[in-house]
């Protein structure tokens, strides 16, 4: 898995460092240029938007996996082919996270207007639980990707012009069947509503942690989602293998 993690790192570095420039160029003409409040929103939108860039490229690099022949010659099993995008994913989003966070501490640290964070009180919120709702986000992205892989081998395994339409009816299918069957089981998933409450007042944006901690119906439900997900690997990895056209 490792040969073909290095493979699509080298194939994508390119993007990867022309998103990263692009990312510091907008950033700098930001605080140059632009006031603090609305400089940080279109901050905030612009790593959004290379996150959702980089949930798209791995998306790609599934499709790429599985569907060209020179890939079939990498000497890796059939699990890689779906392991090794999601863990190419996953550092990309840590790295976009270590920046966004290096970028948070000079920002505070060298500007000396009015900032963005003196219009939020964050103070009830604890190192722990901003780490638990990365997590959260982290899980809820990776089910659903998941399921996008799954979906993209189903509409691989027929020949016909009509395998991307497949792709999508299968992934809402999968996805309301996955949805129902855990709302039937359990009472519903964890919310990020849960953990954090946000309150818009006059002086600005008020962010309190509620303090739930995590419950058994909570973990119950993450089991379950990973059992999903477990099963979901194992067939995308089937029809990968045996019905996947190349």
């Amino acid at each position: 898995m490792m040969t073909l993690l290095k493979y699509d790192f080298r194939r994508n570095w390119d993007t990867l460092l022309a998103w990263l420039a692009v990312l510091i160029i907008v950033q700098i003409g930001l605080a140059i240029f632009v006031s603090d409040i609305t400089g940080s929103v279109i901050g905030f939108i612009a790593y959004f938007g290379v996150g959702v860039s980089i949930y798209v490229k791995m998306i790609k690099t599934y499709w790429s996996n599985i569907r060209s022949y020179n890939r079939r010659l990498v000497p890796v099993t059939g699990l890689s082919h779906v392991l090794s995008p999601i863990i190419f994913g996953t550092l990309c989003g840590l790295g976009l996270l270590v920046v966004a966070t290096i970028h948070y501490f000079i920002y505070n640290a060298t500007h000396t207007g009015i900032n963005f964070t003196s219009y939020m009180n964050d103070s009830g919120i604890h190192l722990s639980e901003i780490v638990s709702l990365l997590l959260f986000f982290w899980w809820v992205a990776l089910f659903c990707i998941i399921i996008i892989f799954l979906s993209i081998s189903i509409g691989g395994s027929f020949r016909f012009k009509t395998g991307p339409w497949i792709s999508i009816v299968a992934f809402f299918v999968l996805i309301n069947v996955i949805s129902w069957l855990e709302n039937t089981i359990f009472s519903g998933r964890f919310n990020p509503d849960e953990l954090f409450q946000v309150t818009e007042k006059s002086t600005g944006l008020s962010i309190m942690s509620n303090r739930i901690m995590w419950s058994d119906g909570t973990w119950a439900s993450i089991i379950f989602e990973i059992i999903v997900a477990v099963i979901l690997v194992g067939v995308a990895v089937y029809l990968n293998n045996k019905k996947v056209e190349v």
